[in-house]
């Protein structure tokens, strides 16, 4: 076994938290030699009493070793520890980063440059737009856009940065073997080819409640800053944001309805000094200068705007900033259904417009 196996082995002990494994590690020079140590030795170490220190000595190195590898290879993944230089730079900078990470995928230099989009499992359709509309903005200007694949915000970050070709980071509170919500299976191999899954935990590690706010803290430790769409007061967006500013990362939040409950813990950073933002920009304009001179794509050209009738403007201007249903847009606009169906269909293909569920509509 390499010295790097016995990382691995060390990760998987019961209970032995990250701030201990670095601990021990330190003490005895090498995860090897921890292994190796006596009861007597081990209990020298701050923190580490009987019960680790049995979980320690009885571990079955050879066995879990074995079947700890056997998943990494069936599922195709990668191990980092913290002292490759192949682990990301980000995150290797935090006050307590992971000894080991399992990545599907790749980890790229330019990754440097990532922020960090988190926010409700159920936003309005407001909070969709933005969260696509925004990291697509993020992305096609190469920066790589960081989540944890929850239903919701997450979600629909990771498929906004992707559709506009960029790269895209999920972080799971669970082994990389498990598919967590499953729902989104399709949607994870999608971001192993545009960018990595990653996780902390090891392979075979089921998604227990109390593993996602390890697994916020890495998302906000792989990022510059941590992007706030939709949260509520006691939202884990918000756990994602203090992460951040103990990281010394930057908060940003979209501002949302006052009347929405789901827009409370949002605005409420606001209030506390995160930057209000209301598009891809505002972030970038953060960002540190040698992160936008190394990584960062130049401004595309602007998309010529598409020519729009009288008819067409009369649709658009009838359609809500929140979103319409189709016999609201038609009512408003005064323009015959069958009629109005057409042009609405002419001006989601012209992308002026995007058809959300329940046939509403939004301006894109």
């Amino acid at each position: 076994m390499t010295e790097k196996d016995f990382w691995i082995a060390l990760n998987i002990v019961p209970g032995l938290g990250k701030t201990l494994f670095h601990r021990l590690v330190k003490f005895f020079g090498s995860a090897e030699s921890v292994f190796k140590a006596k009861e007597k030795d081990l209990r020298q170490v701050e923190g580490i009493g009987e019960s680790l220190s049995r979980a320690i000595l009885e571990f079955n190195l050879s066995r879990e070793s074995e079947k700890e590898n056997n998943y990494i290879r069936n599922n195709n993944a990668k191990v980092f520890i913290s002292e490759e230089k192949e682990y990301p730079g980000n995150l290797k900078n935090i006050f307590d980063p992971p000894p080991v990470i399992y990545v599907q995928g790749e980890i790229l230099e330019r990754d440097a440059a990532a922020i960090a989009v988190v926010g409700t499992r159920s936003p309005s359709h407001y909070g969709k737009l933005v969260a696509e509309k925004i990291s697509a903005g993020l992305a096609e200007k190469g920066i790589t856009v960081v989540s944890g694949m929850a239903r919701g915000v997450d979600s629909v970050a990771h498929k906004g940065a992707m559709d506009a070709g960029g790269r895209t980071f999920a972080v799971f509170g669970s082994g990389l073997s498990i598919v967590y919500p499953p729902e989104n299976i399709r949607l994870r191999n999608r971001i192993i080819q545009q960018g990595a899954v990653i996780s902390e935990f090891p392979m075979g590690r089921k998604p227990d409640r109390g593993n996602f706010p390890a697994r916020n803290r890495i998302i906000s430790g792989l990022s510059l800053g941590t992007l706030v769409i939709e949260a509520g007061e006691k939202s884990g967006a918000l756990i994602t944001t203090q992460f951040a500013l103990d990281q010394g990362r930057d908060v940003f939040a979209v501002p949302g309805n006052i009347n929405n409950p789901k827009s409370k813990g949002a605005n409420l950073l606001i209030k506390k000094g995160a930057k209000l933002v209301e598009k891809a920009e505002d972030i970038i304009e953060e960002l540190p200068f040698y992160i936008k001179s190394s990584f960062l794509k130049e401004k595309a050209a602007a998309r010529e705007k598409p020519a729009l009738t009288e008819e067409e403007e009369r649709l658009i201007s009838a359609i809500d900033p929140e979103a319409s249903h189709i016999d609201a847009i038609i009512e408003k606009s005064r323009i015959p259904a069958s009629r109005a169906s057409a042009l609405l269909l002419t001006l989601e293909l012209k992308g002026v417009i995007k058809q959300l569920a329940g046939k509403m509509f939004v301006v894109s």
